[in-house]
């Protein structure tokens, strides 16, 4: 069976602090010389280190609307719910205000993940003894039932974008966690397992290109070359990456799978998947080309253990297309050499 996703710990720091802009920050940079057994000791480091950089930093605080019975009227008087409890007997009224508070969801997530680390025995005790002594300073937070239905409600924007690292990072560590502590089949763990690094590889791949080279760096939505303007229920055409450079455009699919290529029987000669062909090729086709400009296509892929890997390239209609696979097993150093070398196939 082919498999992708045995990254060693040490490159999933660095795909991580790239993803996430943190490679310039000094805080972190002690987790880039130690050495882990299992992702689970990394994301925990993390936090240990992220978490109080928020708190020195000060909790980010919203307003929040709030509902209280009260003797002083604050707010907007609620009428009904003052009637239905009875408040008036009391010479109170329930009203409605918003107070600025750091109790928001974002302090909530963290909150209710230190209170889980703290009590699990699936991370050190001395982990356990760091995000314990953290919770004090989350007493004005209110305690929420730790679920990944909460990440579903985060939104960030510029005043709360700081928290967006350790957040994600919170949810990969309880993620990792909860498949330990379940009967959930090892299919289910390696699906899961391959859709977080399949989002946390693209985010990479960008953030390399954006940091390392001085190509214009974007990730725009391609719009359909349509005769009529007609596009009601067509698919949105979402780049991973697109390279310029000199009216040169290079369009780049990441591509993240437990199976780069497929045979139609054991044995059998390995083709390109057809839909990565197609999307990739639609792409192309799609971009709104200045005069003299040159399109061409890459699709990328993380290197699985199988024999046969992607690492063709097509000359299609007068388009060129470059299937690569990149080794994210190998020396970090050589996986940045590889970036550079398969964009300089197009561009040199």
């Amino acid at each position: 069976m082919e498999r992708n996703n045995n990254i060693p710990i040490r490159n999933l720091y660095y795909m991580l602090s790239y993803a996430y802009k943190t490679l310039s920050l000094n805080e972190y940079k002690q987790v880039g010389t130690e050495e882990f057994e299992n992702v689970k000791e990394l994301y925990s480091e993390i936090l240990s280190i992220g978490i109080p950089v928020l708190i020195r930093g000060g909790l980010s605080k919203d307003y929040i609307s709030v509902e209280e019975t009260s003797n002083v009227i604050k707010g907007k008087i609620d009428i009904n719910s003052t009637i239905k409890k009875n408040a008036l007997v009391n010479k109170k009224v329930a009203v409605v205000y918003d107070e600025f508070s750091e109790n928001i969801l974002l302090n909530q997530i963290i909150k209710a993940t230190l209170v889980y680390l703290s009590r699990s025995n699936k991370i050190s005790q001395k982990m356990r003894r760091v995000f314990y002594g953290l919770l004090p300073y989350f007493t004005d937070v209110s305690d929420v039932e730790l679920d990944l239905k909460l990440w579903k409600n985060v939104r960030y924007n510029r005043q709360n974008i700081r928290y967006q690292f350790i957040v994600d990072v919170c949810r990969y560590l309880y993620e990792q966690l909860l498949f330990d502590e379940s009967s959930t089949s090892q299919i289910m763990k390696n699906a899961q397992d391959e859709q977080r690094l399949s989002s946390l590889y693209e985010k990479f791949i960008y953030a390399f290109f954006k940091r390392e080279t001085k190509y214009n760096v974007s990730h725009p939505q391609i719009q359909w070359s349509v005769d009529d303007d007609f596009v009601d229920a067509l698919p949105i055409m979402q780049t991973d990456l697109v390279l310029q450079k000199d009216k040169k455009t290079l369009i780049v699919d990441a591509k993240f799978y437990s199976e780069n290529m497929v045979a139609r029987f054991e044995g059998g000669t390995a083709k390109q998947k057809s839909g990565n062909l197609y999307q990739i090729f639609t792409y192309i086709n799609n971009w709104k080309k200045e005069p003299d400009e040159t399109v061409a296509g890459m699709l990328l892929y993380a290197k699985t253990t199988a024999l046969n890997q992607p690492n063709h390239i097509y000359h299609i209609k007068g388009n060129q297309i470059f299937v690569v696979s990149l080794d994210l097993q190998q020396d970090f150093s050589s996986i940045k050499e590889n970036l550079l070398t398969y964009a300089n196939q197009f561009f040199a």
